[in-house]
């Protein structure tokens, strides 16, 4: 009876991504595990109590009754328990994250101190690494962004889901065909001029025995041999680079509250438009200073 509620209900709702159905589905199934009832069917009260013993992350929570208020809403029965139990939970949630930002805008380095992480990368010859942290800090990209191939030439940069780097005499051109909002901004191509960084790639290509003759491209991320590492392994490889382990998003948290103490707005949309972020969510979830109850 379950299953047949739970198709019903993906039925009647074409639009849903296949990504959205499957994580409805995978939430859905592991609530009617523990209900007597189908979800329609259950007392609120229940269903609530069971995902409490679910999880005691309070975003996981919020997925599991935002499936069950789509469901139950579908099927006409009453939600105003689980909406003001996820309004509770949205509100711990948003009191959290002021905390860690509090608690960031203490801990995280300034821009100065990541710029002089860059310049000693540059000066010890890790020329990998410099490639990685320039375009982490110019382009303000997520960890997928850097999965890419360098390429001498635009004729073999021809995967439309490959990232890549076109490394050419006087300049090199990222360009980004597979990133998570790829969707809303459309491929994104950036060509950059600065001397240490193409220095850089040069180099780093040099060290692996330069361009294939076929044209293949060499990976950016990539363990011998030139073994594109693993797409569970992205975080783990940059991260082993980065300034204190520092994970992308401090590095865009750095970025944007820079540009908030400067007060210059158009930095701000270039931001957004490098990174594939809208400014109300740049200012909501990366600014320091923001607080969510204001």
């Amino acid at each position: 009876m379950a299953l047949q509620e739970f198709n019903t209900y993906i039925e009647a709702n074409e639009r849903l991504s296949t990504k959205t159905r499957a994580n409805y589905q995978h939430s859905y199934s592991k609530m009617a595990d523990g209900l007597d009832k189908t979800l329609a069917k259950s007392n609120q009260k229940d269903i609530i109590e069971y995902i409490y013993t679910m999880t005691q992350n309070p975003n996981s929570r919020v997925q599991h009754i935002n499936v069950a208020i789509q469901v139950r809403r579908h099927y006409g029965a009453s939600v105003d328990k689980l909406v003001n139990t996820r309004m509770r939970l949205k509100l711990k949630i948003e009191e959290h994250k002021d905390a860690v930002n509090a608690r960031k805008k203490e801990e995280l380095p300034s821009m100065a101190e990541l710029t002089r992480h860059l310049n000693t990368l540059y000066t010890e010859e890790k020329w990998r690494d410099v490639i990685i942290i320039y375009l982490l800090m110019t382009y303000n990209t997520r960890n997928k962004d850097l999965d890419l191939g360098i390429v001498s030439s635009k004729k073999h940069a021809t995967d439309p889901d490959v990232n890549y780097l076109i490394h050419r005499k006087n300049d090199s051109v990222f360009v980004r065909h597979n990133y998570k909002t790829k969707s809303i901004y459309g491929v994104k191509r950036h060509a950059f001029r600065t001397v240490k960084v193409n220095r850089a790639i040069r180099n780093f290509v040099a060290e692996k025995g330069g361009f294939p003759e076929d044209g293949s491209p060499i990976w950016l991320l990539s363990t011998g041999h030139n073994k594109r590492v693993n797409e569970s392994s992205i975080q783990k490889f940059i991260r082993a680079r980065t300034f204190q382990g520092l994970c992308e998003g401090d590095y865009n948290k750095v970025a944007v509250s820079q540009i908030n103490k400067l007060g210059d707005f158009s930095k701000l949309k270039r931001l957004s438009s490098n990174r594939g972020t809208c400014i109300s969510t740049l200012i909501s979830e990366y600014h320091l200073d923001f607080k969510s109850s204001d």
